[in-house]
C-alpha cells in the first residue's frame, strides 16, 4: 500500500470522531486510518498477534501500540503500565489508555504524553503521523552567515526547477515560483523573529510530509492559505497554530501553484529552515531574492532593489541629516522630544521601488528619540511601525517582496 498524506489520514481519523459511542474497535479502526495493513489488524483483533498481557482489556502488537481499557483513571493507569515488562520487551511505539471517555496516549520514543477527549481524536491525528512513516521532527537552528543562507535557498532553487521543467520559462511559471520563494523567505524568518513559533514552520514540514516530498506541495498550499485565515476555527487542525498574516502575502490565487517537490528538494526546504535567519538584515531580503532567481532571467521581473547606503545617500540629505539635527538638540527638554517624536508619527514615505528601506529614516528617527529618554512615548494613537510607506511595484512578485519584508521588519 502506497504511504497515505497527512490530508488523507486526516480524512480517514475524522470518522472517527463525536461517535456516539466508543469500544474495543476504537484501536483497530485507528491502526487502519494510519494505512496499517488489513490482515494484520483482523489478525490483532482476532488474538493471533495480539502480545499484550490481558486479552480481555489490552491490544498489543510489538513495536506498534499496547492499547489498554479501564474502568479507572486513564492517567494513573497509563503511568503503571508505560513502565510494564509488557510495553519494555514489545518496545511499542504507543502506549494508550482510555475508559472511552477520555484517552492518555504516549509516543515511547519522543517521551511525549497527550490527554484528550476520545471524541476529539481528530484534532489530535498528527500526534500518530509515526504509524504513517512520518516522524516528529525537532530541528534545531544553526548558525550561518548571509551568503550561506542564500547559497543555501538557491540550491532549493535549484532542485525545484529540475522537479519542475519548463516551470521557469514562461511569464505565469516564473510569477508562481517568485511569490512562492517569498513566502518561504517569510516563513523562515517568522519562525526566528516571534511572527511563528521557534522552529514551528520548518518542524511542521518535517513531521508533516512524506520523506520523498510528494505530498509537500499540497502541505505548502494548505498552509498558506491557512497563514490567510483569521480566525483558527477556520483552518485545518493541525495548522491552527498558525498565526493570522495580514497584508494578503498568503492570499492564494488559483494561478498560483505551489512547485512539486523531490526527497531533495524537501531535504533543501528542511536544511534551509534550520538556518537561524532572525541574524539576517530584513534590509537584505530584496538582495537574497536576487541571488536565489537565475541572473539572465531577472530584467523581466520588475524587481529591482536597492542597497542600504545607497538609500541612506538620498533620504539623509532630504530629511534625516536635519531630524537627527533636531533630536541633539532636543536631548535635553522632554516637551520637544515628544513634539519630535509625534512629528516623526506623521511622517509619510512614498518609495517608487517599494522596498522596506524606504523606513529606515522614521525608524532610526525614533530609536534616538527614545535614546533620549522617553521609553514607549504614545504618539497619539499612531503605529510606530512601517506602516505609512507606500510605493510602487512593476510585478506582483515585487510587491510580494515588499510586503514580506514589511512584516518581518515590523516586528
Amino acid at each position: 500500500m502506497a504511504r497515505l498524506s497527512l490530508k488523507a489520514i486526516e480524512e480517514r481519523v475524522a470518522p472517527l470522531a463525536n461517535r456516539a459511542a466508543y469500544d474495543r474497535e476504537f484501536v483497530f479502526d485507528l491502526l487502519l486510518a494510519y494505512g496499517k495493513p488489513q490482515g494484520n489488524v483482523t489478525r490483532l483483533r482476532n488474538g493471533s498477534l495480539n502480545v499484550a498481557v490481558d486479552h480481555e482489556t489490552e491490544v498489543a502488537q510489538k513495536n506498534v501500540v499496547y492499547f489498554k481499557q479501564t474502568d479507572g483513571d486513564p492517567l494513573e493507569v497509563f503511568q503503571a503500565l508505560k513502565t510494564s515488562p509488557a510495553v519494555v520487551r514489545f518496545n511499542t511505539r504507543f502506549v494508550i489508555v482510555t475508559d472511552y471517555v477520555d484517552v492518555v496516549a504516549h509516543d515511547t520514543k519522543t517521551n511525549e504524553t497527550i490527554g484528550f477527549p476520545i471524541r476529539e481524536i481528530d484534532q489530535h491525528f498528527t500526534f500518530f503521523l509515526p504509524w504513517a512513516g512520518m516522524e516528529k521532527a525537532q530541528y534545531v537552528a544553526e548558525s550561518h552567515a548571509d551568503v550561506k543562507a542564500a547559497e543555501r535557498m538557491g540550491k532549493l532553487f535549484d532542485e525545484l526547477l529540475q522537479a519542475n521543467p519548463g516551470i521557469f520559462d514562461d511569464a505565469q511559471g516564473r510569477h508562481s515560483l517568485n511569490i512562492f520563494f517569498t513566502r518561504l523567505l517569510f516563513c523562515f524568518f517568522a519562525e526566528d523573529t516571534g511572527i511563528f513559533a521557534d522552529n514551528q514552520f520548518t518542524n511542521a514540514v518535517g513531521s508533516q510530509t512524506q520523506p520523498d516530498g510528494s505530498d509537500l506541495a499540497e502541505f505548502l498550499t494548505e498552509l498558506f492559505k491557512a497563514l490567510d485565515t483569521a480566525d483558527p476555527a477556520d483552518k485545518p487542525k493541525h495548522l491552527a497554530d498558525f498565526p493570522y498574516v495580514n497584508g494578503r502575502l498568503f492570499t492564494v490565487k488559483d494561478d498560483q501553484v505551489a512547485p512539486r517537490f523531490t526527497k531533495k528538494a524537501r531535504e533543501e526546504l528542511i536544511a534551509s529552515g534550520t538556518l537561524i535567519w532572525r541574524d539576517i538584515n530584513p534590509d537584505i531580503f530584496g538582495s537574497m531574492f536576487q541571488a536565489i532567481v537565475t541572473p539572465g532571467k531577472r530584467s523581466d521581473l520588475g524587481q529591482h532593489y536597492t542597497s542600504v547606503p545607497n538609500i541612506l545617500k538620498t533620504i539623509e540629505p532630504l530629511f534625516l541629516d536635519a531630524l537627527r539635527e533636531e533630536i541633539n538638540e532636543a536631548q535635553d527638554s522632554e516637551r520637544r522630544l515628544i513634539r519630535l517624536l509625534d512629528r516623526v508619527a506623521e511622517i509619510k514615505v512614498f518609495d517608487p521601488a517599494f522596498m522596506r528601506k524606504s523606513g529606515v529614516s522614521r525608524d532610526s528617527g525614533r530609536s534616538a528619540i527614545n535614546s533620549g529618554g522617553l521609553g514607549a512615548h504614545d504618539s497619539g494613537g499612531k503605529p510606530s511601525g512601517f506602516y505609512d510607506n507606500s510605493g510602487v511595484a512593476r510585478s506582483a512578485a515585487a510587491a510580494a517582496t515588499a510586503r514580506a519584508v514589511t512584516a518581518v521588519a515590523s516586528r
